[in-house]
């Protein structure tokens, strides 16, 4: 007579949720990081960026300094909203919700990866299985929230809860459309990050590349940068 094992995971998917969001939530940085876009033909396009956050990713400034072409452009993010800053126009506006899908500056990042925020206030969990010293947690989005995705699938490390793959889909596919990879975990100034960011465009092939340069969590970062009206001056710095 043979026995079935059933062994039950001792956490659950809300649980693993907040431990997931709280790896985010440091208080505020200011970080230099490298961004590489690789085309469906493979052509390379580097930019390097400056940013500044609050209150985990809710508020986000992001500024272009190199290539010159784009030296100056600047975007702020503030919970679902996202304003964009064009030197060569002068001009401040904010991007229509129905253009949120659309790529970042030609990225694998369209404006709503970067605005989703806190994963437990946009999603609901199913129950995390256990795979390889990781949880895998699957992940829809929570009633009257504007998620574009049918699920994420995240495969997260157990030691420190951050999402080291994370799997996109839209509705209907069999297959991830897009997979986000976390690598290089290093403990800055207490807090695991990853030095190096992917994602990849499953149905193109194109691909885009964050390396982090530098990150700082200590240095305080005034409230007052994260307005729209300040965007301009933040671009000029």
């Amino acid at each position: 007579m043979g026995f079935l094992f059933i062994f039950a995971i001792s956490i659950t998917g809300e649980e693993l949720l907040s431990k997931i969001d709280s790896v985010s939530r440091y208080p505020h940085s200011i970080g230099m990081f490298e961004q590489t876009i690789i085309t469906t033909s493979g052509k390379k396009r580097t930019f390097r960026i400056k940013s500044f956050t609050k209150d985990g990713n809710d508020k986000q400034i992001m500024v272009y300094l190199f290539p010159p072409q784009v030296r100056g452009d600047a975007f702020l993010i503030k919970g679902n909203d996202v304003w964009a800053y064009f030197p060569e126009t002068g001009r401040i506006r904010k991007i229509a919700s129905h253009t949120k899908k659309q790529k970042m500056m030609g990225s694998d990042f369209t404006y709503e990866d970067m605005t989703i925020g806190t994963y437990k206030e946009n999603f609901r969990p199913d129950q995390p299985v256990e795979k390889d010293g990781y949880y895998i947690l699957t992940l829809y989005p929570a009633k009257g929230s504007d998620i574009s995705y049918e699920k994420l699938v995240l495969t997260v490390d157990k030691n420190t809860f951050i999402p080291v793959k994370i799997d996109f889909y839209r509705k209907g596919d069999n297959q991830p459309y897009k997979t986000l990879l976390q690598e290089d975990i290093k403990v800055v100034d207490g807090i695991p990050t990853p030095m190096r960011i992917i994602m990849k465009n499953n149905t193109t092939g194109s691909s885009t590349e964050i390396k982090m340069l530098n990150i700082d969590y200590k240095t305080p970062v005034d409230e007052k940068m994260f307005s729209p009206e300040k965007l301009r001056e933040v671009s000029e710095e």
